[in-house]
């Protein structure tokens, strides 16, 4: 098994946001992070999927392939992507909308400080 570009800067992709998750402290680049190591995940199972000499899904360019099947490219990992996309993108949507409310409430974009102020906050709050 050999490994292809895709492979590589996929993985190379995932750690790096991987670690850049682990060493900030701001949030706006956690969400943009976070946002990165998907798109690592999401260009490996491309990756995974894409194989050299074989033919796409599609009945016109399969007509002298019904006897061997095993040069028709599987479909499942590119629908699989396009629904991770989808939920990516929802997801970081909600992500930006709390951290718009916390800013609002305590104008702060630092994980430290911020979760300094919810303490804060939590001791103030009558039970």
């Amino acid at each position: 098994m050999s490994i292809n570009i895709y492979d590589l800067v996929s993985i190379l992709l995932f750690f790096i946001a991987f670690f850049g998750l682990i060493i900030n402290d701001n949030i706006v680049k956690s969400i943009v992070l976070v946002v990165l190591m998907q798109t690592g995940v999401i260009l490996f199972w491309l990756g995974v999927g894409a194989r050299y000499g074989v033919v796409p899904p599609i009945f016109e360019y399969y007509i002298g392939y019904v006897e061997n099947p095993g040069v028709i490219a599987d479909p499942l990992p590119q629908a699989l992507m396009l629904t991770a996309i989808i939920i990516g993108i929802a997801v970081t949507a909600v992500n930006i909308v709390m951290l718009n409310t916390l800013f609002r409430k305590y104008k702060s974009v630092s994980w430290k400080e911020m979760e300094k102020l919810v303490d804060e906050d939590e001791l103030t709050i009558p039970n």
